[in-house]
């Protein structure tokens, strides 16, 4: 099973909403829920993630970034400026003291991720 699957199954159990009805408010078949949940078929496009997200009330951006897909929101950013390509493509060199420094730079701090 996927991930994305996994989480899918157990928000659409807590939510006591059955493959079929989810399929039926997102507007896809129920056989593709199921595929999804035992990871047989890839999460959907992000405009169906985003409905199933609506219907099972949480946020979008927790099943989209499950489904390991960029949000468009991120897209848009990512081509609209042309810093975060380079960023990107240098962050994975970046040491631990030069990441505390981006956090500290954007606000993000150890006690954030604590609350």
């Amino acid at each position: 099973m996927s991930e994305f699957g996994e989480l899918l199954r157990n928000l659409r159990k807590q939510k006591k909403v059955t493959q079929r009805q989810l399929a039926d408010l997102v507007g896809i078949d129920f056989t593709y829920i199921s595929k999804i949940e035992s990871g047989t078929m890839d999460p959907p496009a992000e405009d169906k993630i985003i409905r199933i997200a609506e219907v099972l009330c949480i946020e979008p951006e927790e099943l989209v970034l499950a489904a390991k897909k960029v949000p468009s929101s991120f897209q848009r950013l990512i081509t609209e400026n042309s810093n975060i390509p380079v960023f990107l493509r240098k962050a994975s060199d970046l040491s631990p003291t030069q990441w505390k420094k981006i956090k500290e730079i954007i606000g993000e701090s150890e006690e954030d991720k604590t609350k």
